[in-house]
């Protein structure tokens, strides 16, 4: 399965705009869904949408910041399994979501830069150690993945 390499700020905003909040809400599911693909051997799972609504729903938003470290975390894990430097880490994403949301709200905007960057550069590192290279998608799922 091919997974995507190319989801860039500027188009998230974009779309998030256009479907109002909605695409970040399938990122979201994206995410968990392709990192349990990448990050399979190490035998964790990342949980989907909906419990990452209602675990938000009910902790005010703090399991969001947790679940967005944990994938971040698995992310650079499978990275540095082999033998890749990550270029985010947990830590330096919430600490440019949380800290950097008091620099007129430009934080945010660098840690989501920052999240969908290691997010492409896993899927690639990925797709080059299955046998698929980093240009355009070739399956049908992922053609159509967002």
């Amino acid at each position: 399965m091919r997974l995507k390499t190319n989801r860039g700020l500027l188009k998230y905003i974009l779309f998030d705009i256009l479907t109002l909040g909605i695409y970040g809400l399938v990122l979201i599911h994206k995410a968990a869904e392709e990192t349990n693909i990448t990050c399979e051997e190490d035998g964790k799972k990342t949980r989907g949408f909906f419990l990452f609504l209602l675990f938000s729903l009910l902790t005010f938003g703090i399991y969001s910041w947790i679940w967005y470290y944990n994938v971040v975390e698995r992310w650079g894990g499978y990275l540095r399994n082999h033998g890749r430097t990550p270029s985010l880490s947990g830590s330096n994403y919430l600490l440019w979501l949380i800290i950097g949301s008091f620099l007129v709200g430009i934080g945010m905007f660098v840690a989501t830069h920052m999240y969908l960057k290691a997010w492409n550069e896993t899927n690639d590192f990925y797709n080059q150690s299955h046998g698929s290279d980093s240009g355009a998608n070739h399956s049908p799922k992922a053609a159509n993945g967002i």
